[in-house]
This record gives structure tokens, sequence and C-alpha cells, in this order.
């Protein structure tokens, strides 16, 4: 997913974007002719919004926009005035009020966005629900399975030593982690997931060094 921020002041604008780049690509400006540009390059999934900019009236703006976007759309602004939220509702799905938690902002989003599923290889993982499909069809995965691949799939293309993922994924005071964990972890893995186990596609070795997710054809 891309999200659009629009949002002039400076540190504000870089938390933001900071916050919301773990979950999704994102684009973030300051002035309403660079939403204008934004918009009209690319499609979003959300525009978060603040209505005093440099260069004119957020609510105006979105007032003239508003048939042509197909996003969900969320103002976030320190107007609190009860004429300017009836109005910011009437054109956006949510208007919230700074100061916001980001906690809090990120479970009105959530509200308004459908779950987003990561697809690779034909394998889906949807961290909102803690499911797993392949090919449309869901996958039943243990605890472990669905932790190692869930941080499989938050590093695509990273070679990960095995040592980073066991402390990542197993708690390494745990008596219980033998040597070989990760390695019948992984198989049972291809055994649920790829095609051909033996001629594993989505996650790859390297010797000597660990594995790593095969994002190279990301669906």
């Amino acid at each position: 997913m891309h999200y659009l921020i629009v949002e002039d002041e400076p540190v504000l604008q870089q938390t933001l974007a900071a916050f919301f780049q773990r979950q999704a690509k994102v684009t973030a400006v300051g002035t309403l002719a660079a939403a204008t540009a934004a918009v009209q390059a690319h499609d979003f999934a959300l525009l978060l919004l603040d209505l005093a900019l440099p260069d004119g009236d957020g609510l105006a703006w979105l007032k003239d926009w508003r048939p042509l976007l197909t996003c969900k759309i969320l103002v976030l602004t320190a107007n609190d005035s009860e004429n300017a939220v009836l109005q910011g509702l009437a054109l956006a799905d949510d208007y919230v009020v700074k100061p916001v938690s980001l906690r809090v902002l990120q479970a009105r989003i959530a509200k308004l966005l459908p779950p987003a599923a990561i697809t690779y290889h034909g394998v889906s993982l949807t961290s909102a629900t803690n499911t797993v499909t392949r090919y449309g069809q869901r996958v039943s995965l243990s605890a472990n399975e669905y932790r190692l691949l869930a941080y499989l799939f938050a590093h695509p293309d990273a070679i990960l030593t095995r040592e980073q993922i066991l402390a990542a994924v197993w708690d390494r005071q745990d008596a219980f982690v033998e040597d070989n964990t990760l390695t019948v972890t992984i198989k049972r893995l291809r055994q649920k997931l790829e095609d051909d186990p033996t001629r594993p596609q989505l996650i790859k070795t390297v010797r000597g060094m660990g594995y790593f997710l095969n994002g190279q054809e990301q669906k």
C-alpha cells in the first residue's frame, strides 16, 4: 500500500513518515501543490491530510479533489471547531484532532483500510490477522513456523544468518531450542509452501551464511 501524508510541520511530517513506513510505502509532502502533483502521479490507499497548509485551505482543496480520489481520507488537524469537523467528516472518511498518539492514529487508520496481505510466489501473509494462504487456500502453521515466516517476509531479499533468525524468532534462553530447530522449521515451511520443496523458490538457502526470502517475483 501507498500512503500520502500532507503535513507542513517538518518534525511531525518526519515522525509520521517514519512510523508508517513500517507498514506501507509513504510519500510525504508539505504543500497542497505538492499534494496535487502526488495524486496526479500515483494511486494511494490512504491520504493523511492537514488543513492549515502554507499555500491554502486543505478543506477547500479536498472539496475540489474528493470526486477524483479513490483512496481513504483521514483529516489530521489542530482545528477542532464544530464547523471544520462537520465539513471534514462530510468530505473525508475520518477526522482526527491533534495532538493524537501514533497508536491511536494507527488504530483509526486500521478501521479504514482492509488488512493488507504481502504476497511472494503465491504465498500471502496478512499480519493483521496472522493468516497465511497459498494460492488463495489457507495454510495451517505452528506458532514457530508463522513467526519465522513473518520474520522472513519482513526482510525480503536480505540474507539472514542463523543467529539473527534464532534471536528474533526463538528465545535464546530457552533450553529446548536445539541446533537443528531452525533447519527443521525451514523444512516444514518448504513442505507446506513450496511447489517443489527440493527446489525452493520462496525460502532460499545461502550456504555457510543463512537464508533469505526471495522477493524478486512479488505478486
